[in-house]
Formats: structure tokens, sequence, C-alpha cells
């Protein structure tokens, strides 16, 4: 699934290098990439990471002005470190940002048209002006729906299917058939955050090539036609549902990295620091078998909470279809151990039994990296977002 249509347009030269930007409550992900006509797919040349303290870009512009200091630090670095992969310094111009899920909101459209000549073969315009429909479409509903929690803009609409006669078709050129349906999934951002991001970017001198939604950037990476994503950050967990090679559902839910070290620190009556350093010392099998044991207990019911939420989501993005069995995980929270474990202990919402994989480790990057020790399972997103590229 890589079609990405932003409702925006972008400019006419597409520069050479890009910034990539992630913006968490936790930490800032920075990242590199060259662009060149002789060198495919983009290539990864530097990354940076910063501490945000806690700060929520979604918060608006207040906290826009919180977090614009460690975004520079994070871009700085990642400029820097270029130059140990190419010899010098790149310094990009143009940012490509991600747009948290927690601010965003996703619908399906589908526009249908019953073909005057269902026995004449199909043409590249009549599919051309059906995907401009469903655009269409997308951007009026998006914009008319009221949903809650302020004000939101559309951003951009993915593929998400093209059905001939009930039947899925991957291209419907020179096909015959009385009836063409053509599917988009399409996203709307938060106002507030949207304008958060624009600040950051207008204070550091960066002009803002592309504003990317989550969900659409991550199933950008996925290989298999019918996925499920988890991206377990500091906030909460994005979700994402495709299938038939598409981006079908999105959602998000407040149980995240912080969730868990908040539950730890309250059962064992520690601080959230202590509670913080338990966790990552158990996700990095550091802690002697009782106090590991002591952890795996004060864990059981919110990693229980966690799967429940998680399900809850599923199901209802699912509309009571079969879930597709192959569950890719990413973003640091999704390390804690036995997240993965409870994922597996109920088949049967399931088409097969599940699989739980690591994203960037058997997905699909269209990207060459050339650093080194760039952790996947933090810079997964950062990375997805060259799916904004021009």
């Amino acid at each position: 699934m890589r079609l990405l249509h932003p409702f925006q347009q972008t400019k006419e030269q597409s520069p050479t290098a890009y910034s990539l930007l992630d913006i968490g409550r936790d930490t800032v992900k920075a990242a590199v990439v060259l662009i060149t006509p002789e060198q495919s797919p983009p290539q990864v040349v530097g990354y940076g990471l910063a501490d945000t303290n806690g700060h929520d870009i979604t918060g608006g512009r207040l906290e826009a002005g919180a977090v614009t200091r460690p975004v520079n630090e994070a871009l700085t670095q990642a400029e820097d470190s270029a130059e140990k992969y190419v010899g010098h310094k790149v310094v990009p111009d143009d940012v490509i940002l991600a747009l948290a899920g927690r601010a965003t909101v996703g619908q399906l459209f589908t526009v249908k048209r019953n073909r005057a000549k269902p026995n004449g073969p199909i043409s590249t315009k009549e599919l051309s002006n059906l995907r401009l429909r469903a655009e269409k479409m997308a951007h009026k509903g998006l914009a008319r729906n009221a949903f809650e929690g302020g004000q939101w803009q559309p951003l951009a609409v993915t593929d998400a299917g093209l059905r001939l006669d009930t039947h899925l078709v991957l291209d419907g050129v020179g096909l015959t058939g009385r009836t063409l349906a053509f599917s988009v999934f399409g996203v709307a951002g938060q106002a507030a955050a949207l304008r958060a991001l624009e600040v950051v970017a207008n204070r550091l001198d960066l002009t803002v090539s592309n504003i990317v939604a989550s969900p659409q950037a991550l199933a950008s990476t996925i290989p298999y036609a019918e996925s499920i994503i988890l991206d377990v950050g500091f906030s909460g967990t994005d979700i994402c549902l495709l299938k038939d090679d598409a981006l079908i559902g999105a959602d998000w839910t407040p149980f995240g990295g912080y969730f868990f070290t908040q539950s730890l620190a309250r059962s064992m009556n520690i601080d959230i620091n202590q509670a913080r350093l338990l966790k990552h010392a158990m996700s990095t099998d550091d802690l002697d078998v009782n106090k590991r044991v002591m952890v795996e207990t004060c864990l059981d019911e919110p990693r229980q909470r966690w799967y429940d939420a998680v399900m809850e989501l599923l199901m209802a993005l699912s509309a009571g279809q079969p879930l597709p069995k192959r569950i890719y995980m990413t973003g640091g929270g999704s390390l804690l151990p036995g997240l993965d474990k409870l994922l597996r202990t109920n088949p049967a919402p399931f088409d097969a039994a599940p699989e739980v994989l690591r994203l960037g480790v058997n997905s699909s990057f269209p990207l060459q990296v050339l650093t080194e020790a760039l952790d996947f399972n933090i810079f997964s997103l950062t990375l997805s977002l060259t799916v904004g590229l021009p």
C-alpha cells in the first residue's frame, strides 16, 4: 500500500534533501534523507533524538513553543551525523512532519458507477475520473462531518481498493463489467495540532513539504495485504487495520508506555522515574528473578487492560469480519514483555492463529539506511514519513 494523495499541492521543484520529524510526548525523532535521480530508494544519512519532557505538540501553540528547542536539537544531531556517512553536513530546508494518531480521524469512502457500456473495456481515463470523485467525496465528507475534540482539517487519502462487479481487482484497465466501485481511506487532522506543527517549522525556518497522518505513514511500510499495525508509544497505541492491501481503519487508545509506567509506580509505591527504570530493565532482561516476578505481577492488570482496549477497537474497525493474522508491533512501548503473548492468547477473532512480528525487521521500508545503530522500534514512524515525499 503505497499510494498517498495529499489534498494540499506540493511545490513544483522538489528538493534533494528532506528532514523527517516525529514529535512525541517523550522524544523528538528526526532523520535526514537524500533524494537523487540516480539513487533509488531514498537514502537515510542521519538521525537524531531529543527529550520533549512530556510536552504534547497536539496541545496547540503553547506546547509548540515548549518543544521547539528539543526539535532543533534532534534536527541538529541528524544534520551533523550525516557528515559521517556522506562526507559533509546536510541541512535540509524542507521537512515532512508526522501527525500523531491521537490528533487524527479516518473514514472509508466509496464511490460506485454503473457503466453505460458494460461490455466495453475500462479505460485509464474512466478509472482516473472515478478516483477523482472518491477523493472529492472524502475531502467534502471529512470537512463536513462533525468530530469530537475541536475543528478538523482534511489531510490526505490512500487508495483502499477497486471492485468490478463486487470482485476486487488490482488494475481494471481493459476489463469489462457492469459496476465499478472505488474506495479511499481519508484522514483529517486536528486543526490545533496542525497549527502547532506549522509554528514549530516557522520558528526553525523550515518549509513544510508535507504533514502525514501516522496511520497512513505506517501503513505504507507493510508487505502483506492483510495486516494489523500496533504502534505503542508514550501516550498511547496507534491501531491500523489493512485488508486487500489497503488501509481501511485506524484508531487510537490512550494505553501506552506512560500508562504502564504509571501503573507500575502506583502498584509498587515508587516514583515515576524509578518505575520507568524498572520497566526498561525488564524490557532488556536486566532484572533478577525475584524482582522480575514482582514487576510481572504488577503489570498483569495494565497489560490486560491494554489488550482489551486494542481488541475492542480492532473488532469495531473490522465490522464483524475476522481479523488478519499478521500483527506488526513497533514503538518503544511495544518492547514491554508480555504484550505479544497476550495478542496470541485468543485466536478466535482472527482468520488464523495470529503471528506477532516486529515492524522494520520483517517489513518493506522503501529506504536505503546508511546510518548505524538506528533503532527501528523507535524510528519506524519517522522513516515511514517518506511516503509523503513529493
